[in-house]
């Protein structure tokens, strides 16, 4: 007992803290502050919305749901998907009818299932599913800990 105490005050005046990498959420979906020195990524998700006809749509809500999916076995052998985190955020297309959403989350080798929720007054709202592996997106090196993952998802809406 006094071994354990006596390591973990050496621990503490050395610098090194007994802390998890994982984020604890801070009620927006967004996860709370990042711990020093552990790896994170940003998952962004691009792309323009538009009408039928091509015209570029102005202050449509794009919401971006992410599920990141890993694949386990447990000890029978069976091997089954679970659900390992849900990232959420939201944004509006601007003038041109772009859009960008950045969601901060853990770094993943995961299979990333994308729904994209587009809302337009006028406009029919169009859901948009995309299922795609971490691995097989752009991926840029930010700094020593930090990764961002781009995908890019064009909207087309319907009008009412």
């Amino acid at each position: 007992m006094k071994t354990s105490k006596l390591f973990a005050a050496l621990l503490a005046i050395l610098g090194f803290q007994v802390q998890s990498c994982t984020k604890e959420d801070d009620g927006n979906n967004g996860g709370g502050s990042e711990e020093y020195g552990c790896p994170y990524t940003t998952f962004r998700t691009n792309g323009t919305v538009q009408d039928e006809n091509g015209n570029k749509i102005e202050g449509a809500e794009v919401n971006v749901n992410i599920n990141v999916i890993i694949e386990r076995q447990d000890s029978t052998g069976t091997t089954r998907n679970d659900t390992i985190d849900h990232l959420s955020n939201s944004s509006f297309s601007n003038k041109k009818g772009n859009y960008e959403v950045a969601i901060g989350g853990n770094p993943y080798q995961a299979t990333l299932n994308y729904e994209v929720i587009t809302n337009k007054d006028g406009y029919e709202p169009d859901t948009v599913r995309k299922e795609v592996q971490s691995k097989d997106l752009e991926q840029v090196k930010e700094g020593k800990w930090g990764t961002t993952i781009k995908n890019k998802i064009d909207i087309v809406l319907k009008k009412k």
